[in-house]
């Protein structure tokens, strides 16, 4: 299967590209590889493993993927990646913006090619009461936040250099969400310049969002 989607009206839940993860959940399901033969109560019973790994439950996994192996006579080796693909899987499509059953089986279906019956399963866990969405967090990087600012406008009134002085300056403390605090001074001038500056990338940003590239199509 191309790592590409080709030939297809929209973009399905996990993007335009098919991950290693997928295209491999994607050939063992369908039986391509000789060594693991994975039937409907094996695929129950990984899918069982794999919900408290998403809600973040402690457990004891590897007895699991020994009693997986041993039971349906898979390697421990195969195991293991089958979950890490169920996983992927799973957090794609919670992720995704595209919330109608109906959409997401399709793309399971018809375009990664997962059997019916592993397909009902996986819908029946994604829009039944399994999994509880809220208690799933996503391992992304995320840029630091601002909490809140605080300013004030001082006006010199003499320096070390010159006798008097009127020119007003800003001052600007950030409190940052990674706990850091920082402060810096600026003239009017200087603050014209950043004011024109954010202005200028949120002018941008706007722009950017209205292209019909980033509108979402379910």
């Amino acid at each position: 299967m191309s790592s590409r989607i080709q030939n297809y009206d929209r973009t399905p839940f996990w993007g335009p590209r098919v991950t290693h993860e997928l295209k491999y959940l994607q050939s063992i399901l369908n039986n391509k590889e000789k060594s693991v033969n994975v039937n409907k109560a094996c695929f129950r019973e990984l899918i069982k493993v794999i919900i408290p790994v998403l809600e973040q439950h402690k457990g004891n996994d590897y007895e699991k993927i020994e009693s997986i192996s041993k039971n349906y006579k898979i390697p421990e080796k195969d195991c293991v990646l089958l979950l890490a693909s169920l996983e992927k899987l799973f957090r794609l499509a919670i992720k995704s913006s595209c919330k109608k059953r109906d959409v997401v089986k399709e793309d399971l279906v018809e375009i990664l090619k997962i059997p019916q019956d592993f397909a009902s399963d996986i819908i029946n866990v994604l829009y039944g009461t399994r999994i509880n969405a809220e208690n799933i967090t996503f391992d992304i990087p995320r840029n630091v936040n601002l909490l809140s600012i605080n300013w004030r406008i001082d006006v010199s009134l003499s320096t070390s250099s010159l006798n008097r002085t009127l020119d007003p300056y800003i001052l600007i403390q950030m409190n940052l969400s990674n706990g850091k605090t920082v402060s810096f001074e600026m003239n009017i001038h200087a603050f014209h310049k950043l004011r024109f500056s954010v202005a200028v990338a949120l002018k941008e940003i706007d722009d950017i969002l209205n292209r019909s590239f980033f509108k979402l199509i379910e």
